[in-house]
């Protein structure tokens, strides 16, 4: 683990309990600010978060009420973890896994005592019969444990040590081997898992270590996590501890031959090489073409133990240890070359027109014998050992393994060339075609719901400081708040040009963070301060904004001179210009002259998790800086349902205002139930074949419609809801707003219109039979908006995005208007005329720089500032 350089921790903490060390908590797969940075996006309703979110949370095994009835189906089952239980025991750990989390996300602590009722059921396990492989399955139910231990206290003590007790019964030993109740199963977990598999082929123990991972960081026991991370890196066992199996392997007779390779019997061990290493050692299970020991075996197979390898570089990293990194990226080599094989046999590129085949032949594949000498890989295998009837290539390709090691690899550590994560990146975005944001598998060796769990906002990740051990307290920025500067972003490798960028190396100032080159010193006013700031320099934060709004930014500086300037940005977007840092007068006079400064006023800011960037510029040495305040002004109104507020509804009839009962007006009741029976569900006429149906609400005034909810009608009728026109007309009946949406909502579409003004929304469709709809709600702020305002409030509805841009501009909501470009200079650089309300403004042939847009619509005028970059 990696432990911060400071100076006061190694003087008052010198000697290392090593079975009792400190962990980052909860850090199996997911630290504090991990499970932060999940929530906060759930809250801002942002993607892919959100909707992943729903996806898990209507698991029914993330329900709080879902019984648990293992002891019902037989009671030996919590006693002897074997073939009939073991399935039990593994369902149920992915029941305690996602109410666990569902108690972090809501707050409901029925989640958490769902999670603690699995955890007390099997504390009186004391035999297990079952190999390694289905021992390491056992992993959710670990993950879980940790997060209610560091978030609930309503876990007790006497069954927090039941069950941990439990996973290492009959007890822990790092010097004497329990070998009569080994061999008589009278043992649970650890002790099945102590020395992965040598016998088997790698994912078996691969399981094995990354459950023995995962258990060490549960029961702070920094030996049990080292045995797991020092054998999978082929390092020898730690002094204090047993040693791993010797070796080498003892090669029976040929049990299976073809083309694909060759199978042994196995006929025991060598104990000639102590801590021998066998298939679960990294560099033994991913070769260095990236090919997996398990390739020509089946795809099935090569792609867990590789996946389960990035899983378990995942628990290293949050403990800051550089798995990854191994081998020069060996994670990473694994999955390229597997998806490379798979993908490409399903889908080609302009670089990969046909399916690869890599062949010993071609160099690109190795014949190679595996460590424990049972198998002979000889070409690469699409079916199953040697049975072709059987087919696995490509069968995976829509499995949720893109997520975890692209937000490593690719958001993470920033450097990499993009060629060397291609595959991944193509994976990804295959699975984002085929079926949208990554879920669930019934594969333990699999990541879950990646999209929720390992999407990223920022390279590093938000800490308040580190503990007596060292260790950076994971925790996040939680806006309106001071934030130390200090603070910064922490990241387990070096940080610069990740969480920031300074222009020398090592730290000048000789304090708190020593191993890092950010200059820091103890400040006159208590803490610490940057200082040596020089032009160019930068520092990262991970924020949380609690609500769209408008904040007040500001520092806490020293000046030695009025020659140094700072500006703020927010996931890359400029949002306060350069502010020059005073000197002199009501200002800071010096270096110990502590004064606050305000940088941004009434800064608008989005709900959500952001990268909240520094950047300093000016002379060098100018100023000091001790810490930032945000702090929230105003928040925006919130959106409302304007349908129920304000609408007025009709439809298309025949000579019944409400046919069949279903009146227009019952889709804008505020009911979303789609059960025609129900009484809440509108029915237009049906018209003839190829005629014109039609739902509309008049919501009486113009608003900002920023979304549109459609819910369909249930009970097997959703496909007559099929290819919908959906328009937006303002008071004078412009078309604002059209657009036509194939397929059928199942049981509902969420429609982003992006503030467009309007005062009706029309749904309609030429399919056969009428139109059905459970609910239409239209969100929007509650303030209308006349036409005449509209035209003096343009600052208030045109939107220019990206801001920064780089070619493209795009403008909404200014319809019939003149866009005009001028340079820093005054001078009119270009021109435009926008004719719909959705536009965009080549950008291309302007040099880097600051813009004034100015947009005109019939005598009102309005002007943004934007920057080409």
């Amino acid at each position: 683990m990696k432990l911060i350089s400071f100076v006061k921790i190694v003087l008052l903490f010198f000697t290392v309990n090593f079975l009792n060390a400190q962990f980052v908590h909860p850090g199996i797969s997911h630290k504090l600010s991990d499970l932060e940075r999940m929530k906060y996006m759930v809250e801002a309703g942002i993607e892919p978060w959100a909707t992943t979110f729903q996806n898990l949370s209507s698991h029914s095994r993330a329900q709080y009420d879902i019984p648990i009835n293992v002891v019902n189906e037989d009671p030996s089952y919590v006693i002897e973890f074997n073939a009939s239980s073991d399935a039990w025991l593994i369902n149920d750990s992915t029941t305690a896994y996602f109410n666990a989390l569902m108690w972090y996300f809501t707050g409901d602590s029925r989640h958490a005592e769902k999670a603690i009722e699995v955890f007390t059921t099997y504390s009186t396990l004391r035999r297990n019969t079952q190999i390694p492989l289905v021992s390491g399955r056992i992993v959710r139910l670990i993950e879980a444990a940790e997060i209610i231990k560091h978030t609930y206290n309503g876990w007790s003590e006497s069954d927090r040590q039941a069950f941990e007790d439990m996973l290492v019964y009959p007890g822990y030993s790092n010097t004497t081997l329990p070998t009569a109740a080994i061999a008589s199963n009278d043992v649970t977990f650890y002790w099945k898992i102590y020395n992965g598999d040598p016998a088997r082929i790698g994912n078996q123990g691969l399981l094995a270590m990354r459950v023995m991972m995962a258990m060490g960081i549960f029961l702070d026991n920094e030996r049990m996590y080292d045995r797991a991370v020092r054998y999978i890196q082929g390092y020898p066992h730690r002094v204090d501890d047993l040693p791993y199996p010797s070796g080498p392997a003892i090669r029976g007779a040929l049990t299976q031959e073809c083309e694909f390779g060759r199978q042994y019997s196995l006929d025991g061990f060598e104990s000639t090489i102590e801590d021998y290493g066998y298939n679960e050692v990294i560099k033994n299970y991913i070769y260095d073409n990236g090919q997996s020991q398990e390739s020509s075996r089946d795809q099935a197979h090569a792609l867990g133990g590789v996946t389960i390898i990035n899983g378990m570089s995942e628990i290293a990293w949050n403990q800051g240890d550089n798995v990854y990194g191994h081998l020069d990226n060996r994670p990473l080599l694994g999955m390229e070359f597997y998806i490379r094989y798979n993908l490409s046999y399903e889908k080609s590129y302009p670089d990969q027109p046909s399916p690869w085949e890599p062949t010993f032949e071609s160099g690109e594949y190795y014949q190679k014998t595996t460590p424990h000498k049972r198998r002979e890989l000889l070409k690469i295998n699409p079916g199953v050992d040697c049975d072709q009837t059987n087919w696995t290539r490509g069968i995976n390709n829509l499995s949720p393994v893109y997520e975890m090691s692209l937000a490593h690899y690719r958001d993470r550590l920033q450097t990499l060339p993009p060629e060397d994560y291609k595959w991944l990146e193509r994976g990804n975005e295959h699975v984002m075609e085929q079926q949208g944001y990554e879920g669930l598998t019934s594969t333990i060796a699999f990541p879950l719901y990646g999209s929720l769990f390992y999407r990223r906002v920022s390279p590093g990740d938000p800490i308040s400081g580190f503990d007596v051990n060292g260790l950076p307290v994971y925790e996040m920025n939680e806006l309106s708040m001071t934030i130390e500067a200090e603070n910064y972003d922490y990241f387990v490798l070096e940080g610069q040009d990740r969480t920031y960028s300074d222009s020398v190396s090592g730290n000048s100032g000789g304090a708190y963070r020593t191993d890092e080159a950010v200059d820091l010193k103890v400040c006159s006013e208590g803490g610490y301060n940057i200082t040596d700031i020089a032009d160019g320099e930068w520092l990262t934060y991970t924020v949380s904004v609690p609500t769209n709004g408008k904040y007040n930014l500001s520092i806490r500086y020293a000046s030695a001179n009025g020659n140094g300037k700072i500006k703020f940005s927010f996931d890359g977007d400029e949002t306060t210009p350069e502010v020059t840092v005073p000197f002199g007068g009501a200002h800071s006079t010096g270096l110990t002259d502590w004064k606050d400064l305000k940088v941004g006023s009434e800064v608008s800011l989005a709900q959500g998790v952001h990268q909240m960037k520094i950047l300093f510029s000016g002379a060098n040495n100018a100023f000091e800086l001790n810490n930032i305040t945000v702090a929230l002004v105003e928040a925006d109104p919130d959106p409302v349902n304007l349908a129920v507020l304000h609408g007025v509804a009709s439809q298309s009839i025949d000579s019944d205002p409400c046919p069949y009962g279903g009146c227009a007006e019952n889709a804008i009741d505020g009911n979303t139930n789609g059960n025609f029976g129900g009484g809440s569900v509108s029915h237009s006429a049906h018209g003839t074949s190829g005629s014109l149906k039609w739902w509309k609400v008049d919501l009486q005034n113009n608003y900002n419609i920023e979304t549109i909810n459609i819910y369909n009608r249930t009970g097997g009728y959703q496909s007559r809801l099929s290819d919908l026109t959906v328009e937006i007309k303002d008071s004078n009946g412009n078309t604002v707003y059209s657009e036509f949406f194939a397929g059928y909502p199942d049981p509902s579409w969420t429609l982003d219109i992006g503030g467009v003004v309007g005062q009706e929304v029309i749904i309609s469709k030429t399919t056969d039979t009428g139109i059905t709809l459970a609910e239409v709600e239209v969100f929007g702020v509650d303030k209308a908006v006349t036409l005449s305002n509209q035209d003096f409030e343009l600052e208030n509805t045109v939107k220019l995005y990206p801001n920064p841009a780089s070619n493209l501009l795009n403008i909404v909501n200014a319809q019939n208007s003149k866009v005009s470009v001028f340079n820093i200079l005054g001078k009119q650089v270009l021109e435009k005329y926008i004719q719909l309300n959705k536009d965009s403004l080549n950008m291309s042939t302007l040099t880097k720089g600051v813009y004034f847009v100015r947009i005109s619509k019939d005598g009102a005028n309005t002007i943004k500032k934007v920057i080409k970059q």
